[in-house]
């Protein structure tokens, strides 16, 4: 596995991503017989459809919150609006250029150039925000298949996706306790010996820090459900407006599998692997039995990659705005 994380890292392994990413989307739009799906333009509804890209692009200011929240919390004094900026930049890079972390490579380098000397507390805020939007992703996805026990009873994948994502949320939930609840300096003597003094006084500031700010870090965590919540209900309004009458809390599962699957490093941004995944899922549950729901499914998976693309195209308009929008870099400290 470490192998083909680091030749995917290589320029060749860059251009191989790139080329699985078109290949896949190239094979879902394949598969549409688009000759018969012109047959739903009088059911097509471009109003569902607007009102979907909107709610997406929602989510975006939001996440620019949520991370001004976290960076308030560990005392970095970074505006809403530098947020949003670096947000709507990450995005950009997140689906164009490195993957699925190239987003967070993104951040951490304007957390280096205008907060040079608070970079571990800004470290921190990445870590608990990709940390909370992932524990509730599949918090929000256990309680969906939870209310579909008939399901569950009768297709094994999903009782196993169920017990993942269960799994997933308990067992961060008190890890975060246990963190929060127990003082490093009070850690197994092996841990804090192999950490050393300096790593474990500064362990103990940030999560000091978050312990002094459970408002913002709740804040945040309804944030997240937020967040998630209007992604699936766009892509349950886009089902609509193809003519696929999806039910929400199964939308809700199908959506939870795809984004969780952009973290496989075999594509860029994710692209073509959420979009298999999606359908996948809706093919799990039995909801593509007919050949014209698989094709409006399909059409359903490209118009969900279209509006990550779209807005993902905004953060590109921010980052060649970049200069004028965000302030000249801090000095970094001097030792």
């Amino acid at each position: 596995m470490r192998r083909l994380i680091s030749l995917l890292a290589t320029p060749a392994g860059r251009i191989a991503r790139y080329l699985i990413s078109i290949s896949l989307l190239a094979l879902l739009a394949y598969q549409i017989d688009w000759k018969q799906l012109a047959a739903i333009r009088g059911q097509f509804s471009i109003p569902l459809t607007v009102t979907a890209f909107l709610l997406a692009g929602v989510t975006y200011p939001l996440h620019a919150w949520r991370w001004c929240l976290l960076l308030r919390a560990q005392g970095l004094s970074l505006s809403f609006r530098w947020a949003h900026i670096v947000t709507w930049i990450g995005q950009f890079y997140n689906a164009f250029l490195l993957g699925g972390v190239g987003g967070d490579a993104a951040r951490v380098f304007y957390l280096l150039r205008d907060a040079p000397a608070q970079r571990v507390g800004g470290f921190t805020t990445l870590v608990i925000d990709r940390a909370m939007g992932l524990v509730v992703l599949m918090a929000l996805a256990a309680l969906a298949l939870a209310a579909r026990t008939t399901t569950l009873a009768t297709d094994p994948r999903l009782r196993w996706l169920f017990i993942a994502a269960l799994l997933i949320t308990l067992g961060s939930a008190v890890v975060t306790l246990l963190l929060l609840r127990f003082d490093p300096h009070r850690w197994p003597s092996a841990l804090r010996r192999v950490l050393g003094h300096t790593r474990l006084e500064t362990i103990a500031e940030l999560i000091g820090c978050v312990r002094a700010a459970p408002r913002a870090h709740t804040v945040a965590l309804i944030m997240s459900a937020a967040i998630w919540l209007l992604d699936f209900i766009a892509a349950w309004l886009l089902a609509r407006a193809v003519g696929l009458p999806l039910p929400f809390l199964e939308t809700c599962v199908a959506m939870s599998v795809a984004y969780a699957s952009t973290a496989l490093p075999i594509s860029v941004g994710g692209h073509g692997v959420r979009e298999g995944a999606l359908i996948a899922t809706l093919t799990a549950f039995g909801l593509l039995a007919t050949s014209v729901a698989h094709e409006r499914a399909l059409l359903l998976a490209l118009l969900v990659w279209a509006t990550t693309v779209f807005w993902s195209l905004i953060g590109g308009l921010f980052l060649l705005a970049a200069r004028r929008l965000l302030p000249p870099a801090s000095p970094r400290p001097t030792t």
